[in-house]
């Protein structure tokens, strides 16, 4: 199926939560089907600096009105779930990471014992 993209913007300076909300409305050709697609990037303080990570969601409205509305819940539910995974990732190259360290107890004390080509 093909569809038409519309991006919209709202922005509200005095929500702390959310002062910029994204959502893009893809409308297929014939007007039948609407998506409404919602965006936020989350700000993540690594030991390199800041980085963001994109964040994206489908939206269930009617209307863009209707999306905007429901933008603060579902977004919220996003986040949860992306920090989860994050996590979860984070775990597994810890692991990982753990796996490859050679423990000093299993290489040889004695210098004399080590045999160069």
């Amino acid at each position: 199926m093909i569809y038409k993209e519309e991006q919209f913007i709202e922005e509200n300076p005095t929500d702390t939560r959310f002062p910029v909300k994204q959502i893009e409305q893809l409308t297929s050709l014939d007007g039948k089907v609407k998506k409404f697609i919602g965006r936020l990037t989350l700000a993540l303080q690594t030991p390199m600096g800041i980085t963001s990570l994109p964040v994206t969601f489908e939206i269930e409205a009617a209307t863009i009105q209707e999306a905007f509305e429901k933008f603060a819940g579902q977004a919220e539910s996003e986040i949860e779930a992306a920090k989860r995974d994050l996590h979860a990732e984070l775990q597994e190259l810890k692991k990982q990471t753990a796996s490859r360290i050679v423990p000093a107890a299993g290489l040889p004390t004695d210098i004399s014992k080590i045999k160069l080509p």
